[in-house]
């Protein structure tokens, strides 16, 4: 009796062997790509503050890189990249002074902040010492029209 030759092959099918679907592994990636793409610049910004508008802004300052101070309403501020409260904006801006002597400060004051807050801010930086200290405005739109 002989063997079979077709029976030993169907005994030794091979097993199917599991392939790696990666069309879902690509969309989650891309959907975090894009939460990341959103995110990042608004963890940058600090405060989100509406800037006074002038006529006829300044040219950009050439300072490198100046301490900046955020104050917004409601008794927020945030100095360099850390949030604190109002009240300890000053001893947070000494210390900092205090490290680099030289170093200016560059000030994004919402502009629906009490006058008299601004104020303050700006006797506190000149009671701590800082030579240089900039108001970041924005510039109004001039209305289009011929006179």
């Amino acid at each position: 009796m002989g063997v079979n030759p077709s029976a030993n092959r169907a005994t030794q099918r091979q097993q199917p062997e599991p392939e790696i679907n990666v069309t879902p592994l690509v969309d989650v990636v891309l959907v975090l790509l894009i939460i990341f793409m959103v995110v990042t610049p608004a963890l940058q910004e600090g405060e989100a503050v509406t800037l006074p508008e002038i006529n006829q802004a300044d040219p950009k300052s050439k300072d490198d890189d100046p301490i900046e101070v955020t104050i917004a309403v409601a008794d927020r501020a945030v100095v360099g990249e850390e949030r604190v409260p109002y009240s300890q904006v000053k001893s947070k801006l000494t210390t900092l002074h205090q490290k680099d002597p030289e170093k200016k400060v560059r000030l994004k004051i919402d502009g629906r902040v009490p006058y008299q807050r601004v104020r303050e801010t700006f006797a506190n930086l000149q009671a701590i010492g800082f030579k240089g200290v900039s108001l970041k405005v924005t510039e109004k739109k001039k209305e289009g029209g011929a006179s």
